[in-house]
């Protein structure tokens, strides 16, 4: 009766950490991206214009509907500010995410070498990072701590 009681014991201790490590199961995979942009705008108050659409993202980035589960968007149009987040459908689409914004991330670091000594010193701080099949691109002087707000929700 011993033996069966510490075999049933064994198997739940096993399928509750199996529970708790388990890769789909992460709290990341329930991020809502735009509340964490929110949270970014509330302590960092800004006049970035939202980018609401698939459409407007593909649009902007060269982003393929088809590879995003969900993201939130802005931009300033009159300072370097940026703020993407992506949760790509799987992890070959977040490599496609990744490099239509690192040719964006590209693109504005040429912008601030050619218009302004203050923005390339700005956008050269930033990156584009990806965790998972989360995607991000914050560009920003406050970007560093607008990266924590976003790591700090992936990471639930």
């Amino acid at each position: 009766m011993k033996k069966i009681a510490a075999v049933i014991m064994a198997a739940m201790i096993m399928a509750t950490a199996m529970v708790g490590c388990g890769g789909s199961g992460s709290t990341a995979a329930n991020v809502d991206l735009t509340a964490v942009v929110t949270e970014i705008d509330n302590k960092y108050p800004n006049e970035m214009q939202s980018i609401d659409t698939v459409d407007d993202l593909n649009k902007y980035y060269s982003i393929k509907a088809e590879d995003v589960k969900s993201f939130a968007a802005e931009y300033s149009k009159s300072a370097i500010d940026e703020v993407v987040l992506v949760e790509a459908v799987d992890a070959d689409a977040a490599k496609r995410v990744a490099d239509c914004l690192q040719n964006r991330y590209n693109s504005k670091k040429q912008q601030g070498a050619s218009y302004s000594a203050e923005d390339l010193q700005i956008v050269d701080k930033c990156s584009v990072k990806t965790n998972g099949n989360f995607v991000s691109m914050i560009v920003s002087a406050n970007a560093s701590d607008m990266e924590s707000i976003y790591t700090a929700a992936l990471n639930g």
